[in-house]
């Protein structure tokens, strides 16, 4: 039987292999040789070659035989994801007889997979560097053997050495293409990065950025002055109105973080500085075009050199501005007036910035460079509903204006200028997520498990839009609103008054059901630029949460009083962030009390009794949940710190982000923990977080007593779908699984069996 693979034949073939790359010209010509030959000689329906990219710690297909040939340079892989990449992490050969029931298996659309079972991957390596992978698949079960795993490793040892010269030539192709130097212009192709928001935008580019001085060599304008002058007037008075406009439109849906977005770029075309100085050139004799570019480069070299970071966030301001009046001079501002139908490039991205983009209807935004993707971007670009991308080559801000750009933010990928039937399938993929989203009619308005245990699904909740679309989906209330985004958003903290109006409007879209407010989570990546001495050397274990506010009583107190007095006639609940002890607890609600008591003295409508909490999110609060059980009138899990601390894991860091795992033992064994230490206020315990949403966790939550889940308001629907489909026996039974494993590969193989199992709507959560 097993004659009929030449496996042996193959093993021989060295000289041939070398043979194919020495008569090729590219890299993927030979590869494609390889994956032909090994395919042949092994009787396999599929071969593939993937290589290792260390800078994106990603295997990305480079070739092969069986799958769908536009799937060559797009599947990308981070090490440990799916069979190939978990083949390469741990530098060993995996065999799967059936592919789609192994845990380790990740199904990637569009690439013709589906029909294939049998699965051998073989990580290609040179010592212990990782060259990439070579991978068969086969329609029949069982098809690959223990001796076609060792021919197929003798065949990678075989490539190593030529793949690591192949590589190098790879190199020097994406050095080339990326920065060409006739045109600046970015090579098609996609481009990898780290997703902050997830989703899909296509569009012409729009780069902002220096703007282009193309075409602006002629000082001469083509008019006379007085018409210049006038051309540049009604361009400036244009660009004005479009932005009170804009500002007035997000008035209603953002009203609590884009108060005044706006307002930098009004207070400078205003300033004689700005127009008045663009008018005087025009006066002097040059065109209006050149006097907008001149202006507008001056303040950005000004504003890019001062030693005041409030003045350099400025940049990006003057230069939208200078953009827009170009466009209102050159008569494209009909069509042109706000980045509908573009996809923004940029080298930095502010929340204040991200609001005003959205607020431009910007259909998705590439970051390249920078700090890299922060918490609190990712959380407001998923409320605001923006695909957003980080990519690490700046060679991305030299793609061509208005050149066709999809964002993948599921793969984490950016094409530029992809074929015409790349762009179809992205646009039917967008049909489809579009057709998918659509709620249910018969959405019950309370949750029960199949056996009819009640169970509050609540909304985390980071702007006003939230709240609406929470209450659309009939949450049972807000499990967590973060209250720091109208701080990070603007450059000053908001007033009592300010931040009144935005609690009250968060308050009434819930109409009656119970609101947990989160006072400020500053710190660790959420920092407020306009503070002094804000950066610490080590801000995640820095004055953050809680301890931000007892070290800044004033901002403190403005906001528990605005809180409270937003909370009249409501079920209001306030907790603090970050806490690490009891003493840590009473001191927070000792200034609650003290509010309370001047709201009182003072006569002002309040929330004289608001439930006070704390959130559990630090090791040794886990250890405090006794003490603080016994004091606090209800606890809220917070699982995305909680694991990262734990684990010292910062899930945002690509070298280690893979072990951030919420199915480690170690996290389980102090999820129950929490659990029995809540004691009788377990009916109070909350959990969020993204742990929270996975389908896969619930019924552990649900099994070691919990019975409060906050999600995204978007998960709602799916989250109550999850939760009636469980009988709490059987997650009770679950739970006791999961926490009998003492290693984490074993907690893994038994949640992927329950992946393989699981068939709902929820699926895929995450």
């Amino acid at each position: 039987m097993r004659s009929r693979k030449g496996n042996i034949d193959l093993v021989c073939s060295v000289a041939e292999l070398a043979g194919l790359f020495e008569k090729r010209s590219n890299i993927e010509g030979f590869l494609q040789n390889v994956v032909d030959l090994v395919a042949g000689h092994m009787h396999s329906d599929v071969c593939s070659v993937y290589l290792f990219e260390s800078e994106s710690r990603e295997v990305v297909l480079r070739a092969t035989r069986g799958l769908h040939p536009s799937s060559i340079g797009k599947v990308r892989l981070k090490i440990g994801e799916g069979i190939t990449g978990l083949a390469l992490k741990e530098l060993r050969p995996i065999s799967e007889a059936k592919a789609s029931q192994s845990p380790f298996f990740k199904a990637i659309p569009g690439i013709d997979e589906e029909q294939y079972e049998a699965f051998l991957a073989v990580p290609i390596r040179r010592g212990l560097t990782r060259i990439g992978v070579i991978t068969l698949q086969d329609r029949r079960a069982g098809f690959f053997d223990s001796q076609d795993a060792k021919a197929l490793r003798a065949i990678a040892s075989q490539l190593a050495a030529t793949l690591e010269n192949a590589e190098l030539l790879m190199e020097m192709h994406a050095e080339g293409d990326g920065t060409p130097a006739a045109g600046g212009r970015v090579a098609s192709g996609p481009m990898a990065g780290m997703v902050a928001s997830d989703g899909i935008a296509m569009g012409r580019a729009a780069v902002l950025g220096a703007l282009s001085d193309v075409g602006l060599d002629d000082d001469t304008p083509a008019e006379p002055q007085n018409v210049a002058l006038k051309l540049l007037e009604t361009a400036v008075d244009r660009t004005e109105e479009q932005l009170e406009a804009l500002q007035r439109d997000m008035e209603d849906d953002l009203a609590d973080v884009a108060t005044l977005i706006f307002s930098a770029h009004l207070l400078m075309l205003r300033d004689s500085e700005f127009s008045g100085r663009m008018m005087d050139l025009v006066s002097y004799g040059r065109s209006p075009r050149r006097a907008v570019f001149e202006v507008v480069e001056h303040f950005t070299r000004i504003f890019s050199e001062s030693k005041s970071p409030r003045v350099q966030e400025k940049v990006q301001d003057v230069q939208d501005l200078g953009h827009r009046i170009l466009m209102n001079l050159s008569g494209e501002s009909v069509i042109r007036a706000d980045y509908r139908g573009a996809v923004v490039v940029t080298s930095r991205l502010f929340p204040s910035e991200l609001v005003r983009l959205v607020a431009q209807n910007a259909e998705g935004i590439v970051v390249s460079g920078g700090d890299g993707v922060t918490s609190h971007i990712s959380i407001l670009s998923r409320s605001l509903g923006i695909p957003v991308l980080f990519v690490s080559d700046d060679a991305v801000l030299r793609v061509e204006e208005n050149a066709m750009l999809v964002l993948d933010g599921e793969q984490g990928q950016l094409f530029v200028e992809p074929a015409a039937d790349m762009v179809q399938l992205y646009r039917e993929r967008i049909a489809d997520k579009l057709r998918i989203h659509v709620l249910p009619g018969d959405l019950p308005e309370d949750c029960t498990t199949c056996d009819e245990v009640e169970v509050d699904v609540l909304a985390n909740v980071n702007l006003l839009q939230d709240a609406r679309l929470a209450r659309r989906n009939k949450a049972d209330g807000i499990g967590l609103y973060r209250s720091e985004f109208p701080f990070i958003v603007r450059d000053e903290f908001p007033s009592e008054e300010e931040q009144y109006a935005t609690y009250r409007r968060i308050i009434e879209a819930v109409d009656g059901r119970e609101v947990n407010l989160r006072t400020l989570d500053i710190g660790g990546d959420k920092l407020l630029r306009f503070l002094p001495d804000a950066r610490e050397a080590n801000p995640f274990l820095g004055l953050r949460g809680i301890r931000f506010s007892l070290a800044n009583r004033e901002i403190f107190e403005d906001q528990l009083r605005a809180m409270l007095r937003a909370g009249v006639n409501a079920d209001l609940r306030i907790m603090f962030p970050m806490v690490s002890s009891l003493d840590e607890y009473l001191e927070a609600r000792d200034v609650l009390d003290r509010c309370l008591d001047e709201l009182r003295r003072d006569g002002i409508p309040h929330n004289e009794r608001p439930k006070v909490g704390a959130m559990i999110e630090l090791p040794s609060a886990v250890e405090s949940v006794p003490d603080l059980s016994r004091e606090a009138d209800f606890l809220c899990i917070g699982t995305n710190d909680l694991i990262m601390y734990m684990l010292a894991v910062d899930r945002t860091n690509e070298s280690v982000g893979a072990l951030y795992q919420s199915y480690h033992p170690s996290v389980l064994k102090s999820l129950r923990r929490i659990a029995e230490g809540a004691g009788a206020k377990l009916p109070e315990l909350s959990v969020c977080g993204e742990a929270a949403a996975d389908p896969l966790m619930v019924p552990f939550f649900l099994g070691i007593g919990i019975r409060k889940i906050s999600v995204e308001p978007k998960h709602i629907p799916s989250m109550k779908q999850r939760v009636s489909d469980i009988v709490l026996r059987d997650a009770e039974e679950y739970a006791r699984q999961m926490l009998s494993f003492s290693r984490l590969r074993d907690v893994q193989h038994f949640v992927g069996e329950a992946r393989n199992e699981l068939r709902s709507p929820t699926e895929g959560v995450n």
